[in-house]
């Protein structure tokens, strides 16, 4: 090939690869800009997509105030008001601030912000009243009505339940049974009455169960309470002090309720056991009684203080048949039982089993009282007038609590209303209505306050004439009963 021809064809080949190179330039630019193009349009339609979704949310949340506003439950009764689920902005308020006698305004300033905008949004969909009224309650009511109502239908009368022991002893009974005279009760205070039967510690069961028994046999005998086992600890360094440690906290006379119900309160389960030492103690203290003298002891557990308390129970007993040792075992062990059992039997008594509180009280009250013939002065153990009234005050401290809240829930709503006018937010007329609606929700409640207190006070009079009845039905038993003995009423 000549020279000039193959520089022809460098020159064209060039100009074609030139060409060639422009255009993929060119379809590359092309393809960039559609790149463009279409995450333009993606990002555009992502924001037009987020901006309708904002927008719907904003509408969303502006319906649902209102919407929420249903919710509000209408009080009719008592169990609308515990339905109440309380004001979104009214969390803060404790119950203790609710009850407080203050007459100071209730909403802070950062509520009261929060308080506008709520309202300017709901405003702006209803000028009704009644809606208007909802968002007060759905934004300011109160938390606490469910658990103080419920406290307070949860309160039964306290009356003390009078000793009835059952009448139906045969003759033969009544005429084995103890003549007036001297009780000693001997009451264990050992460190194991600090365990529980039934929820409950077992000296606080004893205790109650003493006293009771003591107002009782006090009414015909003189009555006298030696404690033992409080003294000192279970530390072997304080067996010498704990087993010496036999006290006549209630000295022998004539029964006194405040004095023996204070003597009650001086001591705490501690030590030892000296059943023996105790036993002894009472008839040191017997020597120059003529009368009969009966021993009662309560007692969880055997001697731990080296003493023999059978042969004490003998020497108790061995000059005098007028004398007798009755023992009630608290929940103790079959080693423990047994060892009460033959302290009774030397002490010419009575043992007695008692697994719970509902035993030691049955126990006392039917197997340890003296006569029933001479417990007819139980029938003015039924409540009287100022011990009913004493049950409505105590009804009344947790009614107040409710009332209490009503009034302040009110004062918020007023405070409310205030703002609602200040802000102009509403005609003067929907304000005047609004007003008229806090006054109504107001009234309703304290109306269901006084039938709930009626309801109460049936409550406590029912209660009292259940004890009287039974108090009357019981008189009237003892009475045919003397009345077959040939004795007088």
């Amino acid at each position: 090939m000549s020279k000039i021809n193959k520089g022809k064809e460098d020159v064209e080949r060039s100009e074609w690869m030139f060409k060639n190179s422009i255009s993929i330039i060119i379809l590359v630019f092309m393809l960039f800009l559609a790149a463009c193009s279409d995450e333009n349009e993606a990002t555009s339609n992502d924001d037009q997509s987020n901006k309708e979704d904002a927008e719907v949310a904003a509408e969303e949340e502006k319906e649902s105030i209102v919407d929420q506003m249903e919710t509000v439950i209408q009080v009719e009764t008592r169990e609308d008001m515990k339905k109440q689920q309380g004001g979104t902005l009214a969390t803060d308020i404790t119950l203790k601030m609710e009850l407080e006698d203050s007459t100071e305004e209730q909403l802070n300033t950062e509520i009261i912000k929060e308080l506008k905008a709520e309202f300017k949004k709901i405003t702006e969909e209803t000028q009704d009243p009644t809606e208007i009224y909802k968002g007060f309650i759905y934004l300011l009511g109160s938390h606490h009505y469910k658990d103080v109502i419920k406290k307070a239908e949860e309160f039964e009368p306290n009356f003390e339940e009078p000793f009835l022991p059952d009448p139906g002893k045969s003759e033969e009974e009544v005429k084995n049974e103890p003549e007036k005279g001297k009780a000693i009760i001997l009451l264990d205070a050992s460190s194991s009455m600090l365990l529980s039967v039934d929820n409950k510690v077992k000296m606080d069961i004893a205790k109650e169960a003493v006293e009771r028994f003591a107002d009782a046999i006090g009414q015909d005998n003189e009555v006298s309470l030696v404690v033992y086992g409080h003294k000192g600890s279970e530390a072997d360094a304080d067996k010498e002090l704990s087993c010496n440690g036999i006290e006549e906290i209630y000295p022998m006379g004539d029964y006194e309720a405040a004095a023996f119900e204070e003597s009650l309160s001086t001591f705490e389960s501690k030590g030892y056991t000296p059943l023996a030492g105790a036993i002894k103690k009472a008839a040191d203290m017997s020597q120059d009684f003529n009368e009969n003298v009966t021993v009662y002891i309560v007692s969880d557990g055997v001697e731990t203080c080296d003493g023999d308390p059978v042969k004490e129970a003998k020497n108790f007993v061995k000059d005098s048949e007028d004398r007798t040792v009755n023992i009630i075992g608290f929940h103790v062990d079959q080693n423990a039982a047994d060892q009460l059992k033959q302290v009774s039997e030397a002490g010419n008594g009575e043992y007695y089993s008692a697994e719970s509180a509902d035993d030691i009280k049955t126990t006392i009250e039917k197997a340890w009282l003296p006569s029933s013939i001479d417990l007819a002065w139980a029938f003015t153990k039924a409540p009287d007038s100022w011990e009913k009234l004493a049950e409505y005050e105590r009804f009344d401290e947790n009614l107040n609590q409710i009332k209490d809240i009503i009034q302040k829930e009110k004062e918020r709503y007023d405070e409310a209303l205030q703002i609602l006018r200040d802000e102009e937010l509403v005609e003067q007329e929907v304000t005047d209505d609004i007003r008229e609606l806090i006054y109504e929700r107001y009234n309703k409640m304290m109306d269901l306050m006084r039938d709930f207190r009626t309801e109460k006070i049936d409550e406590i009079d029912g209660r009292a004439k259940e004890i009287r009845d039974r108090v009357d039905k019981w008189t009237e038993e003892m009475r045919k009963r003397k009345e077959e003995r040939g004795d007088m009423f």
